[in-house]
């Protein structure tokens, strides 16, 4: 199994038998489709310590995706609780700031979840790019459960996540 980096945002329990790495953009509207599946899919296997999900936000270099790589700059990560709740939030309002200005993602990120600049996701952002490229991430959503590579454009949906989890759970004798 390949050794866990750069999770500072993690849902679960990181000893859990099935790791999930998802690298995301919160402007990408496949992103927030993926996400939908974190929030209505993946909590039961959460609570069970099944599953660990570690989510990894890519400021790859697409004008597309600039908005999001403006709020993950804003995002608070020494508050991950926090931090994951408001990912949850962007995702499923994204029509709502993925066409706004730079200074609009600014005012509303500052207004509507009272943050600010944190210069410590430069570096957060960096290794997170690094490690895209290291791993050969070309497209965002990018999925790894545990050994397996699912990259955009091939989706993953509901019923075959659960059925790829509950095989490497099997695996797992779990």
């Amino acid at each position: 199994m390949t050794e866990i980096k750069n999770d500072y945002l993690v849902i679960g329990d990181l000893n859990a038998p099935v790791k999930i790495e998802v690298f995301l953009n919160y402007a990408c509207p496949y992103c927030a489709t993926f996400y939908d599946l974190v929030d209505n899919t993946l909590p039961k296997y959460f609570t069970e310590k099944k599953v660990a999900l570690v989510v990894k936000h890519y400021d790859k270099p697409r004008e597309m995706l600039l908005p999001g790589t403006l709020i993950n700059a804003n995002l608070d990560y020494s508050n991950s609780e926090r931090t994951l709740e408001i990912i949850s939030e962007l995702f499923k309002n994204q029509a709502t700031w993925d066409k706004y200005s730079s200074f609009e993602i600014k005012k509303y990120i500052e207004e509507k979840y009272n943050l600010k600049e944190e210069f410590s996701n430069i570096d957060r952002s960096l290794l997170i790019t690094a490690e895209a490229i290291e791993r050969n991430v070309k497209m965002v959503p990018t999925v790894f459960i545990n050994e397996l590579e699912f990259q955009y454009p091939r989706e993953i949906f509901a019923k075959e996540l659960v059925e790829i989890i509950d095989k490497e759970l099997e695996k797992a004798e779990v």
